[in-house]
């Protein structure tokens, strides 16, 4: 598992941020902060997609992280 979280905060104080999850050498997950949404790699990474986005707690905490930490 490989995972690269990174985040700009811009000049009017807002933050542009980016979570890029990788398993096995492939990609796998990336979440993108302005539309809150998880983009599959794969048809397998397809099924973890759902399953995050319809239970909405992935998607609040990496938000949090990219916003916060």
């Amino acid at each position: 598992l490989q995972r690269l979280s990174s985040c700009d905060l811009l000049s009017d104080g807002s933050v542009r941020g980016s979570d890029r999850i990788g398993y096995d050498g492939r990609d796998f997950l990336s979440f993108e902060l302005g539309s809150r949404r998880f983009v599959a790699a794969d048809s397998t990474a397809e099924i973890t997609r759902r399953r995050w986005e319809d239970d909405g707690i992935p998607a609040e905490r990496i938000t949090n992280y990219l916003k916060h930490e």
